[in-house]
């Protein structure tokens, strides 16, 4: 019998059905953690992704390393990315969540990030999921305190989030992204206005 979890207060409009919980272990293919190339000149055609790599705020990914196509199809193949994959660093700095696109490929990722790769469910809803209160308290109780916090990937897959109708999903997926799109945009003119500042401070006064 699967576990019932109460719905949220707020709700799009035709949406009833209750919500339930479920084991990340149970509505993905895969759920596995990159490794570490033995070549550390880091370059190459493959992007490499490191946390650092992760924008906090949207997940989108920025390239900070690399690594060649030989490791990528050899040593490091059990770690390759695709599109759509869920990204949750396990080490250091937890629980940090990407989402990897088209753009981003081909690339691979280290020991430090767990990648999420789903059988079932909305992506951009699992994404939006995974930064919420209830895994942020998870991984405080969860996580083993080292020389760097980490989790393990069997307690990522016996992770519980709650899940709703796939229709739900998409609809919730696709308003959260439309907010992060939104959001980036604003940003970006943000930062250009301050290099704009920055300029005219730099002529307009001695």
């Amino acid at each position: 019998m699967k576990e019932k979890v109460q719905a949220p207060e707020l709700r799009f409009p035709g949406f009833t059905d209750d919500w339930e919980l479920r084991k990340l272990g149970e509505i993905t293919e895969v759920i596995t953690k990159g490794s570490t190339p033995l070549d550390k000149s880091w370059s190459g055609p493959v992007n490499y992704v490191k946390t650092e790599s992760i924008n906090k705020d949207n997940g989108q990914i920025s390239m900070t390393a690399n690594t060649s196509l030989e490791e990528h199809e050899n040593y490091l193949k059990r770690s390759k990315l695709n599109d759509g994959d869920l990204l949750f660093s396990i080490v250091g700095t937890l629980g940090r969540v990407g989402l990897v696109e088209e753009k981003d490929l081909p690339a691979n990722t280290n020991q430090q990030i767990s990648i999420i790769r789903l059988c079932e469910g909305d992506k951009y809803f699992l994404f939006n999921t995974l930064k919420t209160h209830r895994i942020i308290s998870f991984i405080k109780s969860d996580a083993t305190i080292g020389a760097q916090p980490s989790l393990s990937l069997w307690q990522i897959e016996g992770l519980s989030v709650p899940f709703p109708n796939i229709k739900e999903q998409v609809k919730i997926g696709s308003f959260f992204k439309q907010l992060d799109t939104t959001i980036t945009l604003h940003q970006r003119k943000l930062d250009l206005l301050k290099e704009q500042k920055k300029g005219f401070l730099q002529k307009m006064f001695v």
